[in-house]
């Protein structure tokens, strides 16, 4: 069971999805552009979005996928994990000081954050909170090697963060974000990929919501 559920937390980004041409990336860009796109997403306090995911165990050739309904506000981080066939696989939560995961047989793990939850049960050092903040293209101070793809809006240009490397978890993490589209007045990444050396997570959003 500990080993289907480190498959379906870690999956938690992915299924692969064909290849559509993006915009070019460019990492000299107007500071004024930056912070355009980021303000937007500094006011996007919660949100909520729906997709496939998939997980690359590079060292062992190995792939998994699945579903996730993912929310995430300043108080609140919660995860749904699901199977087309078999409903819902586990569900992560992490509020007010406590992190709880809940699988399909109703077994309950609990610990003081996410990150730490999935550490001691699974062994997995994922950076959760980190990658919350990833997954909508918001810039985090110890990102580097930084580039953007350019996109007019109501005559304001905005940067979007499209690749960068940072280190969390003690590892570095390498991530592309792709597929930007305008979601309610604000550009928002659909397509999102994170590799270690050791992993690689995708995840493909049909929809975001807030």
């Amino acid at each position: 069971m500990k080993r289907l559920l480190l498959v379906v937390l870690t999956s938690a980004w992915l299924t692969a999805c064909s290849s559509v041409p993006e915009p070019p990336s460019v990492s000299d860009v107007d500071s004024a552009a930056v912070a355009a796109q980021q303000q937007q997403l500094k006011n996007l306090a919660n949100w909520r979005l729906s997709g496939q995911m998939a997980l690359f165990d590079l060292r062992a050739d190995d792939r998994h996928g699945l579903y996730i309904d993912w929310y995430s506000s300043a108080e609140q981080l919660t995860m749904r994990f699901s199977h087309p066939l078999r409903g819902t696989l586990a569900k992560l939560e992490q509020a007010n000081g406590v992190a709880l995961l809940t699988d399909e047989d109703g077994k309950e793990y609990r610990a003081t954050t996410a990150q730490e939850l999935l550490w001691q049960y699974f062994r997995l050092d994922l950076p959760v909170n980190q990658i919350s903040a990833i997954v909508t293209g918001r810039e985090l101070p110890e990102m580097v090697q930084k580039q953007y793809q350019l996109q007019q809006y109501q005559q304001q240009q905005y940067a979007l963060l499209s690749d960068f490397t940072m280190v969390a978890a003690d590892q570095l993490w390498r991530a592309q974000l792709g597929q930007y589209e305008l979601t309610d007045g604000i550009f928002l990444p659909y397509n999102i990929n994170l590799t270690t050396d050791a992993w690689r997570l995708k995840l493909q959003v049909s929809q975001w919501r807030f």
